[in-house]
């Protein structure tokens, strides 16, 4: 009885060292393919930016806002992009950076988001040169080169 006892807790031990084995080779493969995947050319976001077209509400002609990969616009502080626009919904829209391109989506806002003067209902592919509009407020949206 003692002798397999003694057996059952070496194969557990066993067993355990070779379950800790297999899960730490599987997070080193998940770490390396997450550093290849981050240096990734295609993958690598895209510098852009907003800027104001118009004077509008607060926001000078030609003020440029850079986007970051998750950018919020809209009416409250909370918003990486604060307009000073009555005719804009607290959380306006979103511009993220998914899939290697731009994005926008609107937030069901009030008045909703216009792209090149087309409603936005679903997340739509931002393009250089597309003229977003929130409110009163126009803004083109502007890529730059990646070197």
């Amino acid at each position: 009885m003692e002798v397999t006892l003694l057996v059952l807790r070496i194969a557990l031990i066993i067993a355990l060292y070779a379950f800790l084995g297999v899960l730490v080779i599987l997070l080193w493969r998940d770490v390396r393919l997450a550093a290849r995947r981050d240096s990734t050319p295609a993958l690598r976001e895209r510098p852009a930016r907003l800027v104001v077209l118009g004077d509008a509400d607060g926001l000078a002609t030609g003020t440029a806002y850079a986007l970051r990969p998750h950018t919020s616009l809209g009416r409250s502080p909370t918003n990486v992009i604060e307009l000073n626009d009555t005719y804009c919904s607290a959380e306006h829209a979103l511009i993220l950076w998914r899939n290697g391109q731009w994005w926008i989506e609107d937030r069901d806002s009030r008045n909703g988001t216009l792209l090149n003067g087309q409603a936005v209902e679903t997340p739509v592919v931002l393009s250089a040169g597309d003229i977003i509009g929130l409110g009163r407020t126009r803004m083109r949206f502007e890529t730059e080169s990646v070197t």
